[in-house]
């Protein structure tokens, strides 16, 4: 005669100070592994494991095991940076979509995204990425852990709060990530068509309610295929025509402002320079005429290229997020103390009267008043400079922004 099932139930156990106990039991396997993964991301255990227990009837329930993780090495600091001016307070999931929370992820995860050659709305909108970044355990807390000392001091909480906050956000995420690849597995939507098909194809799927987080979950599996994120862009300002809809133009603009704030992609864009002061030159002529720069592009290499694809976004108006990017790259590289030409020290003088000389043509200072307080910030550090090579660093040290 058949054993009879009375039930089965899923048990996570953690393996903490040599001893493995029983954290959490769930009705099914996903949400014991799910928890399993959670767990071990907060790196307090060695390892986690799920048994399946199923009990029978005149028998003694029988444990199967299912699941083992232990937990990864601690990531070395060095990896993450500095959450930047601005981080904004997330009060809900959705906040995490936002442009100034993928500014965020962006530069704080950059080197790890650069690794993974994704941006942060493919990392946001990618079930697979999200499950790779969330295995990492020490690595997503540690990011956490820089947002929520800068977002702690505007709630009032403490910081070991704010992170609890952030991570079920994370988890929030995740699961409508994991929602939309089990539900689009039995969708048949041609990804290989323009951006306006693309969407109507969503929204007679998922509504005008979840078009949205469904065009760039299914523009995170189209762009999975292209390995390069200057590849990635490129596809996505192609996209990007005149004939597309506002609409979507402002969705893939914000897909083309996350790849720009890689410096690998303004590499790309920009080429090899002789020096960063002609970089910035170079970046300043872009945002003060893109329509010139365009034309000449085109002038010269007679087929389409990305740096001629984002000068017509551009000078169109069709990229303002992506406007908003270059003029940070301005700003921080003008107000950096990197040397205008490290080839000629002495002549860092000519350069930077070369560079504002630029940022001035026509009257009116490109990037307003930011650039404008970069562009003291480097006269600032270069009189400094100046004076330390003189010797005289009580005077260069005592020197304030104007």
């Amino acid at each position: 005669m058949a054993l009879k099932f009375r039930s089965c139930k899923f048990e996570l156990l953690g393996l903490e100070e040599g001893r493995w106990t029983i954290l959490f039991i769930g009705d099914t396997e996903e949400i014991a592994v799910t928890e399993a993964n959670r767990r071990l991301a907060q790196g307090k255990l060695k390892a986690v494991r799920v048994m399946a227990v199923r009990t029978v009837l005149n028998a003694f329930p029988s444990g199967t095991l299912i699941f083992e993780k232990t937990a990864p090495e601690v990531v070395k600091p060095s990896i993450l940076r500095e959450a930047p001016d601005g981080t904004p307070l997330c009060s809900a999931p959705e906040d995490l979509y936002g442009p100034q929370s993928r500014r965020a992820i962006g530069l704080i995860l950059r080197d790890y995204l650069t690794r993974q050659q994704i941006s942060p709305t493919e990392l946001l909108h990618g079930a697979t990425h999200l499950r790779r970044l969330q295995d990492t355990g020490a690595m997503l807390q540690a990011a956490l852990h820089k947002a929520a000392t800068l977002q702690s001091k505007i709630t009032g909480q403490n910081t070991r709060a704010r992170i609890a906050d952030l991570d079920r956000y994370v988890d929030v995420v995740a699961q409508k990530a994991r929602d939309f690849q089990a539900a689009s597995r039995k969708w048949s939507v041609p990804l290989n068509g323009d951006a306006a098909g693309l969407s109507a194809a969503v929204e007679r799927l998922v509504g005008p309610e979840g078009h949205d987080h469904a065009f760039h979950s299914l523009m995170t599996v189209r762009l999975a295929g292209i390995r390069t994120l200057g590849g990635k862009l490129e596809e996505v300002m192609r996209l990007a025509t005149p004939d597309t809809p506002w609409r979507l133009q402002e969705m893939l603009g914000g897909i083309a402002a996350d790849l720009l704030r890689f410096p690998d992609v303004i590499q790309d864009l920009f080429g090899n320079q002789r020096s960063l002061s002609d970089f910035l030159v170079a970046l300043i002529d872009l945002l003060r005429d893109p329509a010139a720069v365009a034309a000449r592009i085109e002038a010269e290499t007679k087929v389409p290229t990305s740096m001629g694809l984002l000068a017509r976004l551009l000078a169109d108006e069709r990229l303002p997020e992506g406007r908003e990017v270059l003029v940070e790259w301005l700003t921080t590289e003008l107000a950096s103390e990197h040397p205008l030409n490290r080839h000629d020290p002495k002549g860092e003088a000519q350069e930077l009267a070369r560079v504002a000389g630029a940022l001035n043509a026509g009257g009116a200072m490109v990037g307003g008043e930011a650039v404008e307080q970069a562009l003291a910030t480097r006269r600032l550090i270069q009189r400094q400079q100046t004076l330390r090579g003189q010797g005289l660093h009580m005077i260069a040290d005592s020197l304030k922004k104007d």
